[in-house]
């Protein structure tokens, strides 16, 4: 078993989590991101979030097995009540890769290029505003 790989963030702020990623994740890194998360959520009431803001301008890349672990936890946001992504300065290479993995899921998926192309649709995001 490898070391984890990768780092990140996040703050709940109901219905909102919002998450910032940051370096190269393998499959270890996206196992502890997902078990981390999903720990936090789990400790809410049933439909508490409703929307996630993932901030990207630090990810580099992931590897192959970690992307598969992204897929299968990405499946499971719409059943657990998530509405809405938002991708905040999403590489094109990320943006390909987030764009095939939600094809067909019926989400609601948002790419916007700065936090301040954001903002500009949600002026209220504190944890936003802390990323700029």
């Amino acid at each position: 078993m490898f070391k984890p790989h990768g780092s990140w963030q996040y703050a709940i702020e109901a219905p909102v989590i919002y998450i910032k990623i940051s370096g190269c994740f393998n499959r270890e890194g996206v196992l502890g991101f997902v078990k981390d998360v999903q720990t936090a959520i789990s400790a809410l009431p049933v439909g508490t979030i409703e929307q996630a803001v993932i901030h990207l301008a630090e990810f580099e890349l992931a590897t192959a097995d970690s992307l598969t672990i992204a897929r299968e936890y990405f499946r499971g946001v719409k059943e657990r009540g998530y509405k809405q992504v938002d991708y905040i300065s999403t590489s094109a290479i990320a943006r390909s890769i987030l764009e095939s993995v939600w094809s067909g899921s019926g989400m609601n998926i948002n790419f916007y290029s700065t936090a301040h192309n954001y903002l500009a649709d949600y002026p209220d995001r504190v944890y936003v505003k802390n990323w700029l």
